[in-house]
């Protein structure tokens, strides 16, 4: 029978339940609207509905509780599973250890947050995850640097899913104190930081990874004129293993980074090392090829967090391509994975790191980088279907990444992702995608509408209308900021008129459910701005090239000699108003990314992403002023310009 909460409910643990029973107190309130007590364990039970949270192994009186009830913890709970049984007159939630007893006390305030009369149903639940580590990565090095309040926000709201990994990728943004040219003022992440955040995310079981890049992607430090002799070729982008001052450098930094950090993993990274055995280890590489270049800094690396008592962590793109070196790595050294292509099965990327009995993470992505929207037609099946394999194959864990490749992406887009990643990752080959889009706003947003989500797939589906199954392109952020009058991609991309009808019709379409859906939103409404704004910036995507293609089509009619077209200043004068138009909308919604972008992120490289907004608006100033003043002279003289004089920047 149901459970009924009412306001002589009590709460009732030991001092290892009390960080979730305040959690799960503050939930009761703010959904219900009753203020329940927290109270100490004890002999006697209160006589009033209870809420009971303990560790039948160390609480003499859960045991006696459960035992009551005839329940058994079976061994496959270990540390992190739970069991949730709802009864008429008690909850109980029990574990075998702390962070078993916080994950079942999120699925309870999943329920005490979804029944509006405090009612929860009668239910024993019995659950555990299947892998150890359910990581997210987050890029804090091409762009946007989350603020602390945003960072603790990602960390206990990742946690209520059940996820309880984060790293947070590095190649310049720390404050080095022995070399403070580094880390950019007012953007990079200081030691303090770092372990404030650190003891922020232990009560919520989340592990923060230490994050170095280094090897590749080395250029935001070797731009530097102190650092620049460290470059392996003029490109400026890989620190040469051929120079000793390359490991110096890197000791000096792995001791201020590394014991910011409390985990016993640290990763390298060591990816994309373009140019690698092309410069200055060209000689050695000759010899023992860039893969032995390639492996003997991997063990350099090793060797230096060994003094800290650090696992290492890295990339596994090079040596992949290089799998001879596989079965020469440690074995206490642990592979990422990664790969972000939805495709149906993974087992061939995955089979040389098992073999050769590493551990591995698998790592999808949310397809945020690059893009207005994360592109969730490819992201859903790449992190599902990895997700899957790399636990079939024995994978320790799973690291969800979100990048910032071109410096723009807003993180409020990436949720949907992450919870996806967090219900793959928990249960890999029980996931269902639309079981978990039936429930996703009624468990992010505290809506039973389905409008939310909706919009989420509708914008989500945009990426792979211009770029099926993702053919490669330039990405629809490089795409919005294209001046639409060069008639550059509509010659490139095939059947880019009708996609752009079609990206028309979907934005429009999400922007109606999210009007219809708003009002139901009961938490992070916040995010809601942020699908608004992605809907819009698409719309004026689409917008802005079809109006072109109007204008360049009629205005090649009228400059023909034989054209009889009358009111062709009124028509050119017309299109003149419309970019004018366009150019404020895009006024309007720079002003929108500002607000947003200062809302979780640090004033830094937001000038960087606002200049791109400012040259679009003086471009279709240019070309509105162009077509008025073409206008007012036809009035005059009877004659236009040419068409090329019109697509002239």
């Amino acid at each position: 029978s149901s459970f009924q909460s009412s306001p002589d409910c009590v709460i009732t643990t030991s001092e290892t339940g009390r960080f979730s029973a305040e959690l799960l107190q503050q939930a009761i309130k703010s959904s219900l609207g009753l203020d329940v007590q927290v109270v100490n364990l004890s002999d006697k039970l209160p006589s009033q509905k209870v809420i009971v949270l303990g560790i039948p192994e160390r609480d003499e009186k859960v045991r006696e509780i459960c035992q009551e009830r005839s329940i058994d913890l079976p061994d496959q709970l270990g540390q992190e599973g739970y069991l949730l049984d709802v009864s008429e007159n008690a909850v109980l939630v029990v574990a075998k250890d702390s962070p078993g007893l916080f994950y079942g006390v999120q699925t309870l305030i999943q329920l005490v947050e979804s029944s509006e009369s405090g009612e929860l149903p009668g239910l024993r639940i019995t659950d555990w995850p299947e892998l150890r580590y359910r990581g997210l990565h987050i890029d804090i090095s091409r762009g946007p640097v989350l603020r602390m309040a945003y960072l603790k926000k990602v960390i206990h709201t990742m946690a209520r899913y059940k996820l309880n990994m984060l790293t947070l990728y590095t190649e310049h943004m720390f404050a080095f104190k022995k070399h403070p040219v580094i880390g950019p003022e007012g953007g990079a992440l200081t030691a303090e930081e770092i372990r404030e955040l650190v003891e922020y995310a232990k009560p919520y079981n989340v592990e923060l990874v230490g994050n170095f890049q280094s090897l590749g992607h080395f250029r935001n430090i070797l731009k530097h004129r102190e650092y620049r002799d460290l470059a392996e070729t003029d490109f400026r982008w890989v620190v040469s293993p051929a120079k000793e001052e390359t490991y110096r450098l890197l000791e000096d930094l792995y001791a201020e980074i590394v014991p910011a950090y409390e985990s016993e993993f640290f990763n390298v990274n060591c990816d994309e090392t373009w140019g690698l055995g092309e410069g200055a280890s060209k000689r050695k590489a000759k010899s023992v090829g860039v893969q032995g270049v390639y492996l003997e800094h991997l063990l350099k690396l090793r060797e230096i967090l060994k003094k800290y008592g650090r696992r290492m962590m890295f990339w596994g793109d090079i040596v992949l391509n290089h799998p001879e070196v596989i079965p020469q790595i440690p074995r206490d050294v642990i592979v990422l994975n990664w790969t972000y292509l939805g495709r149906e099965s993974y087992l061939e990327r995955i089979e040389p790191f098992r073999k050769a009995g590493l551990d591995f993470f698998v790592c999808p992505g949310v397809s945020c980088w690059s893009r207005i929207f994360p592109d969730y037609v490819n992201a859903t099946q790449n992190i599902q279907n990895f997700i899957r394999d790399g636990y079939r194959s024995g994978a320790l864990g799973v690291l969800n990444t979100c990048w910032d490749d071109d410096g723009e992406n807003l993180f409020e887009y990436n949720w949907y992702g992450i919870l996806w990643g967090a219900e793959c990752a928990w249960r890999p080959e029980a996931t269902d995608i639309s079981k978990f889009d039936e429930k996703f706003a009624s468990c992010y947003f505290g809506t039973n509408g389905t409008e939310v989500t909706e919009a989420v797939k509708l914008l989500g589906s945009c990426e792979q209308v211009i770029w099926p199954k993702c053919a490669p392109g330039i990405g629809t952020d490089a795409l919005f900021w294209e001046d639409p009058f060069i008639e550059k991609s509509p010659t490139q991309i095939e059947g880019f008129w009708k996609k752009m009808e079609d990206i028309e019709r979907r934005t429009n379409a999400a922007k109606e459910l999210i009007d219809r859906g708003r009002s139901q939103i009961k938490y992070h409404q916040e995010d809601i701005d942020y699908l608004v704004f992605a809907a819009e910036r698409m719309a004026l995507l689409a917008r802005k090239f079809l109006l072109a293609r109007e204008i360049l089509s009629e205005y090649r009619e009228i400059v023909e000699p034989s054209c009889q077209t009358t009111g062709v200043a009124e028509k050119v004068e017309s299109w003149g108003w419309q970019l004018a138009s366009l150019r404020a909308q895009i006024e309007d919604l720079e002003d929108d990314y500002r607000r947003l972008w200062l809302a979780g992120r640090r004033l830094y490289w937001l000038e960087v992403n606002l200049a791109k907004y400012d040259q679009l608006i003086k471009t279709l100033e240019s070309r509105a002023r162009r077509l008025l003043n073409w206008a007012k002279n036809y009035r005059e003289e009877g004659k236009l310009p040419s068409v090329e004089e019109l697509k002239r920047l």
